[in-house]
């Protein structure tokens, strides 16, 4: 395989801020992004959801900029400013024609720098926030995945990142304050940036950045608390026609390169597409589900495996037996060689087409840094799929799927269930 891209640049800036950038000459935008290392997992019972928060009191203004002004000058030249948080991080984001970089990298500085956190906006974002959790309530796929990660991480991982009414009803002035001065600090902060830039605005950004807070020492993000003993659950929710099932398993962490790599490419086999195999022998042949995936969700220590699929509620021993049919088949059996070369393909093309924006790269080497405390070049990740076999593919889902599984159900308040059948191999 040929592959051309240009490397990214990476480094530790004497502040102990990271940053990095990618210079993508072809392209007529640039992505940019500050990421810092917090999220939920370092909450408690009284501060759920203060990340969160914190996320949206940042865009309510700064000490040289009003909500509007922070806004304005990206929307009105076509870009996209926005934030997202996590268990382990915050970002905010910018994409933006190549030309008007410079400003949007000057509008992001001042978000995570010069926060205003006026108390008549803090008033004001609690009912946006306790809007979007009641809104959270009512996705059903919302509901069942918290409800499990609640019960399954044990550590903070498992609370929810948008916290509860009565958390966010309490967050005051001084403890957003508080919060921000103890975690938005240079050792804690990410700088990346993909797109057309070049070596002066390079220069500059890094000379910019290099001047916040300086604080020692590194900091490491923490991974899920994985409990041992399968976790039933059964919930029932008024005007809900569906059921939505979860099942879930620990899976590997990202340490052992090796042990992620061949899982990510199972699960791109097993629930990834309409090709997959559960989607295709699940809903395709048989009509079962209206919808059937699986995820992978991994930190540095451990990570987790789901499969969520939507049927209705007199189908559930039905999609429960053939799904458990199905996985008791690749345990026995692995998988084939035409599965797994039509996997390790899936996997190299849809890295290479998120190669073509400069946000979905930009976003990958976030995520990649925070959780990996490292960089890995996209070459070197390609070559490693490259090296994958189909022993290492079948040694690691037999090792995963032969785990003691935990199962949600979130059903229409009618349904006559009471009990789960245990998914055992």
């Amino acid at each position: 395989m040929i592959f051309r891209e240009e490397k990214v640049s990476y480094e530790i800036l004497n502040n102990n801020v990271t940053y990095f950038a990618q210079k993508k000459k072809e392209s007529r935008t640039v992505s940019l992004a500050f990421a810092v290392k917090v999220g939920s997992s370092v909450e408690d019972d009284v501060n759920n959801g203060i990340s969160h928060f914190l996320e949206h009191i940042l865009f309510k203004g700064t000490l040289t900029r009003n909500a509007y002004n922070i806004k304005e000058p990206i929307e009105r030249v076509g870009g996209n400013l926005n934030a997202y948080t996590g268990r382990v991080s915050t970002v905010f984001f910018a994409k933006v024609p190549d030309t008007y970089a410079e400003e949007a990298f000057d509008i992001l500085y001042d978000l995570i720098s010069n926060p205003m956190m006026m108390k008549d906006d803090i008033e004001l974002e609690k009912t946006v926030v306790t809007e979007e959790i009641a809104f959270s309530k009512d996705d059903p796929f919302d509901q069942i995945y918290d409800n499990t990660v609640e019960k399954l991480w044990t550590n903070s991982f498992g609370k929810n990142i948008l916290g509860t009414k009565e958390t966010v009803s309490k967050f005051e002035q001084k403890s957003l304050m508080d919060f921000f001065r103890n975690y938005y600090t240079s050792n804690r902060l990410v700088f990346g940036m993909t797109g057309n830039v070049n070596d002066e605005f390079i220069k500059k950004t890094k000379e910019k950045i290099s001047g916040y807070n300086k604080k020692s020492g590194n900091i490491h993000v923490g991974s899920p608390e994985i409990i041992k003993s399968p976790v039933y659950l059964i919930n029932k929710k008024k005007d809900l026609q569906q059921a939505h099932v979860l099942f879930s398993v620990e899976a590997p962490g990202r340490k052992n390169q090796k042990n992620f790599e061949a899982f990510k490419l199972f699960n791109i086999i097993f629930g990834s597409g309409m090709s997959s195999i559960i989607f295709h022998n699940i809903r395709e042949k048989l009509g079962m589900v209206y919808n059937i995936d699986s995820e992978f969700i991994s930190y540095k220590e451990s990570g987790t495996f789901f499969i969520s699929a939507l049927t209705n509620p007199k189908n559930l021993k039905k999609v429960r037996n053939k799904l458990y049919s199905e996985i008791n088949n690749l345990i026995k059996n692995g998988i084939t060689k035409e599965q797994f070369n039509y996997g390790r393909e899936r996997l190299k093309g849809k890295l290479l087409i998120s190669t073509e924006g400069t946000f979905p790269t930009l976003s990958r080497i976030i995520d990649d840094i925070i959780i990996n405390e490292r960089l890995i070049q996209i070459e070197h990740i390609l070559k490693f799929i490259d090296e994958i076999k189909i022993d290492d593919v079948n040694e690691i889902l037999i090792d995963t799927l032969k785990k003691s599984w935990n199962i949600t159900y979130l059903l229409p308040e009618q349904t006559k269930i009471d009990k789960i059948e245990p998914f055992e191999f």
